[in-house]
């Protein structure tokens, strides 16, 4: 087992789990937080990663396949993903033709996976490129569910969307006058209210601008 990579509140681990290529994602103590409020939280969110992956594959989303659950040790064993992380696939093309409309296919489906996930009531949290990883065979996989909850308001779908365009628009301003086809594909996808869904996005997008300027 070695030490991957680790964020905020999990540490990401590769491993082989029934002679299959895996990874696995343990939530540890924070130690500014109540002891038994934190084991609830680590408990809580390792749950609730484990079911949006879940809920957002049997949706038709492509998310890693889960290969063991402990809620005792607040970890999830799963699926390592071979393929690039659309971060680093778009940093890569950047100075390349898009031959074959590939760029505009690649992010209308991305817009699409967002809609559908909403559609399904799922809250990502942290949409950026690096949580999306493209497979040699085009498929976009959908992972880091760590911050993910369930029946979310149109405020937090507004969000998901706002924290996606920032990410996008930052990391790839060569691309940034791009970002309405991920809209446009979102919108083909989403299946209730797309337009409350955007007129929110307007105001959170509004709301980001003048804390910007202020800050």
């Amino acid at each position: 087992m070695e030490l991957y990579k680790q964020g905020a509140e999990s540490k990401i681990f590769t491993t082989t789990y029934s002679d299959r290529k895996a990874i696995i994602k343990e939530r540890f103590s924070r130690q500014y937080r109540n002891e038994l409020l934190d084991l609830n939280i680590r408990k809580e969110r390792t749950k609730a990663e484990a079911k949006a992956i879940l809920k957002c594959k049997q949706g038709g989303i492509a998310t890693p396949v889960i290969y063991s659950l402990d809620l005792n040790n607040y970890k999830i064993i799963m699926e390592h993903i071979n393929g690039q992380t659309v971060n680093d696939y778009l940093t890569n093309i950047k100075d390349k033709q898009d031959d074959n409309g590939k760029l505009t296919k690649l992010l209308t489906n991305i817009g699409a996976i967002v809609g559908k996930m909403h559609s399904l009531g799922v809250f990502h949290g942290d949409l950026t490129t690096s949580n999306i990883i493209k497979k040699e065979d085009d498929t976009l996989v959908l992972i880091d569910f760590g911050l993910s909850h369930f029946n979310p308001s149109v405020e937090d779908k507004a969000v998901d969307l706002y924290v996606l365009e920032r990410a996008f628009v930052s990391t790839h301003s060569y691309f940034s006058q791009l970002f309405p086809v991920i809209l446009d594909g979102y919108k083909n996808a989403y299946e209730l209210d797309v337009q409350a869904v955007f007129n929110q996005f307007q105001n959170v997008r509004s709301r980001g601008r003048k804390r910007l300027m202020i800050g």
